[in-house]
């Protein structure tokens, strides 16, 4: 009874920071809502948001977080039940809201909320840090009846949300573009998990790291190759944005291609890194094509691997790729003919755009290889309108009727 109270006050007295999936999250279909995204990226803070912003009063909610020691060995799925009776009995019976933090932890929990959902008496929210609670578990337990969202560490517009920095339309980018270049080098710098920038703290991201790799990989898939594990999740951050194929993994691992592809599969599922493909119209090419990786948070990986934090470059790219992926459902990587790459190509509605990256294009060398590749990849997309993204130069270039914009990824877009 303590441990419903404590997490019922928790609940109302956390110091809350608005986020803007809060806004897409529709709260009144009978459908369970799950919210899924990495360890500690603000999934409890997006409940108790919810919280605040239906207008819920402590006789009519439950959130229980079942990351509390408690559920160490009581993880019966029983254990909800009896938690729900208990509450009935001590906090009043006007139960309608069911909000449920880290609900992986309970075994076979997919049974416990299919039972309450179809009881009707309850609006039900979970949160989990695996992408299977989103396509696989519940998926499968709820016959497709729920709603998904995915919570990921800030974007730099909720970094700036968290830094107290009110950014409304374009004039006010121009007024701040000092402040803002400054708070985006800090961001690049320690990422955009919620307590790594209140606390400036980016210790906590090297506990992330191990974290997700112990609770949310191998206690999940019972690995016991931890020391192959951790090595090759290292190996993963450290050469964020290149292409990894899994045969180097082999030969570098000494172990085979089956394993190797499990572990990427258990660190996309656990959100540690981002697979790109390359672009092709055939699937087959797409398939068969060498991956690119990329970071979930250019702090984490900073914090993990100095070697990525000294490559300016490669933060930028990497923290483009989260840009765009917030955006857009289809992302690639792109080559021409020729065999040279851009960085980025998506899918607007019925057009593509493609992005190159570059921190400093003072260079003409440096310039001219990124705007040739850009050109040549236009061409062959017949575009009229490419980007390079930099970190301040900003520009507009016209070379055969083919305008390409150089924008600071700043500036992209934050209003």
């Amino acid at each position: 009874m303590r441990l419903i109270n404590y997490w019922q006050t928790d609940a109302f007295n956390s110091k809350l920071v608005d986020r803007s999936v809060i806004s897409q999250i529709d709260t009144k279909s009978s459908e369970v809502v799950d919210i899924v995204g990495p360890r500690r990226a603000g999934k409890s803070f997006v409940l108790k948001l919810l919280i605040k912003n239906i207008g819920l009063e402590g006789g009519n909610f439950l959130y229980i977080n079942f990351e509390d020691p408690y559920f160490v060995e009581k993880n019966d799925p029983l254990v909800i039940g009896e938690i729900l009776e208990v509450y009935k009995e001590y906090f009043g019976k006007d139960l309608k809201y069911l909000f449920f933090d880290e609900i992986q932890n309970i075994k076979s929990w997919e049974r416990s909320i299919r039972t309450l959902r179809d009881g009707g008496s309850y609006k039900i929210f979970v949160t989990g840090s695996s992408s299977k609670l989103l396509s696989g578990e519940l998926a499968t337990a709820l016959t497709g009846r729920h709603l998904s969202y995915q919570v990921y560490p800030l974007s730099f517009k909720e970094y700036l949300d968290f830094e107290g920095v009110l950014i409304q339309d374009k004039k006010s980018i121009l007024v701040n573009e000092i402040l803002l270049k400054k708070h985006f080098a800090k961001y690049l710098e320690i990422g955009g998990f919620p307590e790594a920038v209140l606390y400036k703290n980016t210790l906590l991201l090297k506990q992330y790291f191990f974290d997700v790799l112990e609770k949310d990989i191998i206690k999940r898939h019972d690995v016991r190759e931890k020391e192959v594990l951790q090595k090759i999740g290292l190996f993963l951050i450290t050469n964020s944005t290149k292409t990894v194929s899994l045969s180097s993994l082999e030969r570098l691992y000494g172990i085979s291609s089956a394993v190797v592809s499990d572990y990427l599969e258990y660190f996309k599922e656990a959100f540690l890194v981002f697979e790109l493909s390359q672009f092709s119209y055939s699937l087959k090419t797409q398939q068969k094509a060498i991956k690119k990786y990329y970071c979930v948070d250019t702090g984490l990986a900073s914090t993990v691997s100095f070697r990525f934090s000294e490559d300016k470059g490669r933060m930028l790219e990497n923290s483009a790729f989260l840009h765009l992926k917030d955006r857009f459902d289809e992302i690639y990587y792109y080559k021409t003919k020729s065999g040279k790459e851009v960085d980025f190509l998506v899918k607007r509605s019925d057009t593509y755009e493609l992005f190159n990256v570059c921190w400093d294009l003072s260079d003409e060398k440096t310039k001219a290889r990124e705007i040739k590749s850009l050109l040549e990849a236009m061409r062959e997309m017949n575009l009229s309108k490419g980007t390079i993204f930099t970190f301040e130069q900003e520009d507009e270039i016209v070379i055969d009727k083919r305008k390409i914009h150089l924008l600071p990824l700043y500036k992209y877009p934050i209003v």
